[in-house]
């Protein structure tokens, strides 16, 4: 029987491109592993700073390649998702083809480079969003947070944070929006960067013990130790060029050379996580279920 084989290809930054040439029943089999879901159990796929119609289309192609082997995954898309502009063309040309097969089963948040285009219209426009919203997932909350807009402790945002997590009823909480915290990527690194103003978000999820956040904004991904019961994971890595990082206090794996998803399994009372690369390779897994609290 002859092979089947899917390009997928891999754009190293400060290198030449590289193009892996990954069998097609090994991508299965490692997407069959990882993805496997018990009674109870919810799957998410989750990448930010997606598609991008330059150079880096290719790269998008085969993120997108990922997430089609989790057909019944919830796909977060963690802003910057249409480059460079978030313009209705942007979305026409760069997202739909990729990520936008999926649209239908994608909630995302936007990214600064939505807000390129005044208030970000095509980006609501498109999906049909409110800045901010929440669903559930199983047994968790999710949480999605627009980091382009006012995060003080009496905005508006925060105020229906509050109150949205005190009304949730679920026991664990997963909340995703663009700009890390933590990062030690070259954002991380930014005094003025809108990473470092979203404290009030993260006190207000700590105080309700929420147990994920994930972000993109930084292209590479990266695990940091949990930070008042939270662990943060930046998947930063759907397609645009990727960047160097320089590992910081708390930050347990990074990884700044393979584009990839953040693929999250969320258990009743707990969750794991794998970052699955275009190598078809699994580059940081949990080793064990984490407990949500």
């Amino acid at each position: 029987m002859k092979r089947l084989a899917i390009p997928l290809l891999l754009v190293v930054a400060c290198t030449p491109r590289q193009v892996y040439v990954v069998p097609a029943e090994r991508l299965a089999a490692v997407a069959a592993r990882i993805g496997q879901v018990g009674e109870g159990d919810a799957l998410v796929v989750a990448a930010g700073d997606i598609a991008d119609c330059g150079e880096q289309f290719e790269a998008a192609h085969s993120t997108a390649a990922l997430v089609r082997l989790f057909p019944s995954a919830t796909v977060i898309a963690a802003g910057d998702i249409a480059y460079p502009d978030g313009a209705q063309e942007d979305f026409e040309r760069c997202y739909d083809p990729t990520w936008g097969v999926f649209k239908s089963r994608t909630r995302p948040a936007p990214g600064n480079h939505e807000y390129h285009t005044p208030g970000a219209a095509p980006y609501f426009e498109h999906f049909g969003v409110p800045p901010f919203y929440s669903f559930d997932l199983g047994a968790w909350h999710v949480v999605s947070l627009d980091s382009m807009r006012d995060m003080s402790e009496q905005s508006e945002q925060v105020v229906w944070l509050r109150r949205d997590l005190e009304s949730s009823g679920r026991p664990c909480v997963l909340a995703f929006w663009h700009h890390p915290r933590f990062s030690s990527g070259r954002h991380g690194r930014q005094r003025d960067d809108r990473g470092r103003q979203t404290d009030v978000l993260w006190r207000v999820l700590a105080e309700h013990h929420a147990a994920l956040v994930v972000n993109g904004h930084d292209h590479h991904y990266e695990r940091f130790a949990r930070i008042d019961g939270i662990r943060e994971i930046v998947a930063g890595t759907g397609g645009a060029k990727l960047r160097p990082v320089l590992p910081r206090l708390r930050s347990e794996a990074s990884d700044a050379r393979h584009y990839g998803v953040l693929v999250l399994t969320l258990h009743p009372a707990s969750y794991e996580w794998h970052f699955l690369g275009i190598d078809g390779a699994v580059h940081d897994a949990s080793s064990a279920p984490v407990p949500c609290r």
